[in-house]
């Protein structure tokens, strides 16, 4: 076992990268998945934002005064004085978030627009720059006054009350609101969902970080050469190297997991024994996944700053594409395209499914079962090509040395 004690002293010399990558990332998907409000809005009833603003009405018509009753079932209306300092100060204080200014002769400019087919007046408006509510209480008055127009232009003969009263009617129709919930199971059981979601850069950037130093280590070109003369079999030393590398994946994925079963007891109480079971064994399999890309820049000699590097950046795509920084519905047409090629859009569809799992039925279980292995597939592949370029290395060592001792 002297090979495998060495491997994994490479790793625990260098406890800065376990500290950063593994403990670090993992107490800020903890951090990630705390603040999120999972469970908090289940029962609460929708309640639309109420903008304050403030109307100026120097026309002083019936259609003014309509749409500044409008406005007031829209928001809180803030009283305000006809000065330029008051309206400045309203803005610039946050006083009002909306002023808007009715000029003289307003209301019958508009009718006689409507019977003649001019332009409707504009309307003097102040709102800030860097708030949307102001912007769309605008787009709510021009609506109101685009409704007025099109019902005073349909009967020339209706007043400015009768018109300010259907645009009123009109304007106040609106879908009904509700909240939903997304996806099956508790609301609260999806925060260990997440935290689970976010670990896919945990594990990609801290096992194969810590897998590659551990192989890179030992295939240093030297250190190579000399292993190839030991007395140790080919075959027992390939197994004790293998052995650390699967020790340093099941630290890290024992440790992630288990700072999340702790940390998130409530979330996973919610989640069902077998289904919770799923969810751990489908989590090893994915870290199997930045295994074998460690084990493969570690047989392709990559530097130490390399696999920081590689690892951060795989962590990173991998994640994206797997929907964890930004929900995958919302992603392009051609990028969700492209995330099938990644393991971790197998791994996040799968744990979804799992946590939605009700009964462990076949039906239920084959598309799980199936993400996962697709998960193994692309542990198998990678594997497969890291032996082929070990085999090549070895091949290539041997005739270094048979060309040597022929020379000599």
């Amino acid at each position: 076992m002297q090979v495998f004690k060495a491997a994994l002293r490479v790793v625990l010399r260098h406890p800065l990268y376990l500290l950063v990558y593994a403990v670090f990332l993992s107490f800020m998907g903890v951090l990630m998945a705390s603040s999120l409000p999972f469970g908090e809005a289940e029962d609460a009833e929708f309640v639309g934002h109420r903008t304050r603003f403030s109307v100026i009405d120097r026309d002083g018509s019936d259609l003014s005064q309509g749409l500044a009753a409008f406005l007031g079932e829209r928001g809180e209306e803030v009283p305000l004085e006809d000065t330029p300092i008051a309206l400045q100060d309203a803005v610039a204080k946050g006083q009002s978030g909306y002023v808007v200014i009715v000029p003289e002769g307003f209301g019958q400019a508009l009718m006689d627009a409507a019977a003649t087919g001019g332009d409707v007046p504009e309307l003097e408006t102040v709102y800030s720059y860097y708030s949307l509510e102001g912007n769309l209480m605008d787009q709510e008055v021009n609506e109101y006054l685009g409704v007025a127009r099109a019902y005073a232009g349909l009967l020339p003969d209706a007043s400015q009350a009768d018109v300010a009263a259907h645009a009123g009617e009109t304007m106040a129709s609106s879908a009904s609101v509700g909240t939903v919930q997304l996806g099956g199971g508790s609301s609260e059981a999806q925060r260990f969902v997440f935290y689970l979601d976010w670990g896919t850069y945990t594990l990609f950037a801290s096992i194969i970080v810590c897998v590659g130093l551990l192989m890179g280590t030992i295939n240093r070109t030297d250190l190579h050469r000399r292993n190839l003369v030991s007395p140790v079999p080919s075959l027992t030393y390939n197994l004790q190297v293998a052995a650390a590398a699967l020790l340093v994946m099941a630290a890290v994925w024992l440790w992630a997991v288990g700072l999340g079963l702790v940390v998130f007891s409530e979330s996973v109480a919610q989640i069902g024994g077998f289904a919770l079971a799923l969810m751990l064994v489908l989590t090893f399999a994915f870290a199997t996944v930045p295994l074998s890309i460690g084990f493969l820049l570690g047989q392709l000699g990559v530097s130490e700053f390399a696999s920081n590097a590689i690892g951060n950046i795989a962590g990173m795509v991998v994640s994206f594409l797997g929907g964890v920084w930004i929900s995958f519905d919302l992603l392009d047409p051609a990028v969700q395209t492209v995330a099938h090629f990644s393991p971790a859009y197998w791994y996040t569809s799968a744990l979804q499914k799992a946590v939605e799992l009700e009964a462990p039925t076949p039906e239920a279980l084959g598309p799980i079962l199936g993400d996962m292995g697709v998960l193994l597939l692309f542990t198998a592949a990678i594997f497969a090509i890291a032996l082929v370029i070990g085999r090549v290395r070895v091949q290539s060592a041997e005739a270094g040395g048979n060309a040597a001792a022929s020379r000599s």
